[in-house]
């Protein structure tokens, strides 16, 4: 038997886990949407992407060291945020996606 577990986390929770700012990129889909996706993590005072699966595995690793993750979990799964919106002038924070789901099964 397989038991999963979902760890749903606040965008600006993975920011701090991660110690990295998420970086969104936009792409229109027509005059009116825009696909909003999580491109990669950029840490303070460095200008290059950070690779997302790096820095999953690192929020990975301090949530195991948190224990809320059991230590005895090898591997897991994650899913960025990203959706489609109505196309706007400007964007906020409030207006990206909010929530990063990790999930692991024992």
């Amino acid at each position: 038997m397989n038991i999963t577990t979902i760890i749903e986390l606040e965008n600006k929770e993975v920011e701090e886990i991660a110690g990295a700012k998420l970086v969104f990129s936009q792409e229109e889909v027509n005059s009116q949407i825009v696909e909003t996706c999580v491109e990669c993590f950029k840490y303070e005072g460095i200008d290059e992407c950070v690779d997302t699966e790096e820095t999953m595995e690192k929020v990975f690793e301090k949530l195991k060291e948190k224990a809320i993750i059991p230590k005895s979990v090898t591997e897991f799964s994650y899913q960025m945020p990203s959706c489609e919106k109505m196309k706007k002038a400007e964007y906020t924070d409030a207006d990206m996606p909010q929530k990063v789901i990790l999930t692991f099964s024992m």
